[in-house]
């Protein structure tokens, strides 16, 4: 009789042990989706930011958005002969590019962050706008095509690669 009360409570002792060990797995699940959930959102924010950073470029500088969003060819300086003119075409040229390594640290930042699967729920969107920011802008395209290396080379998962390579084919 004693054999057999202490194999009962032994057994009871290990559903508890099992039930608690349940009960934790499933709060670590709980907690897991949680911290996932504050992650993309807190990531998603950043890039919000940052894109809003990026707008607002190109709100404060209306004469650089035909060169990012219409596929338009910056003048070419050595071809103007006014020295104001000059001077004036030598600037925009110098704004289109910092404002086109801006972009390209926000897009490599997007890619990094969708490649650690922190930010997936949008992946699509944000990587269709990448592909149309390359196909609507030859200062993008040249500065990337310029500058690759330091954006992950032109391998296939580079930025070149994933989203620049089609749409800048010849640049």
């Amino acid at each position: 009789m004693k054999g057999s009360r202490a194999r009962k409570h032994r057994r009871i002792e290990l559903l508890l042990i099992g039930a608690g060990v349940a009960a934790t797995l499933i709060a670590a699940a709980y907690q897991y989706f949680g911290i996932r959930s504050t992650l993309e959102s807190s990531t998603a924010a950043s890039l919000y930011a940052q894109q809003q950073e990026i707008d607002k470029i190109f709100v404060e500088n209306v004469d650089l958005q035909p060169y990012f969003w219409r596929r338009q060819e910056l003048p070419d300086p050595a071809a103007i002969q006014d020295p104001a003119a000059r001077l004036e075409a030598q600037q925009l040229a110098a704004r289109s590019e910092a404002t086109a390594h801006r972009i390209l640290d926000h897009f490599a930042h997007l890619k990094y962050q969708m490649g650690t699967q922190a930010f997936t729920s949008e992946r699509a969107d944000w990587e269709a706008y990448i592909r149309r920011s390359f196909a609507d802008s030859l200062v993008l395209c040249r500065a990337l095509s310029g500058d690759r290396e330091a954006f992950g080379g032109a391998g296939p998962d580079s930025l070149w690669g994933l989203y620049a390579e089609e749409p800048c084919r010849g640049i």
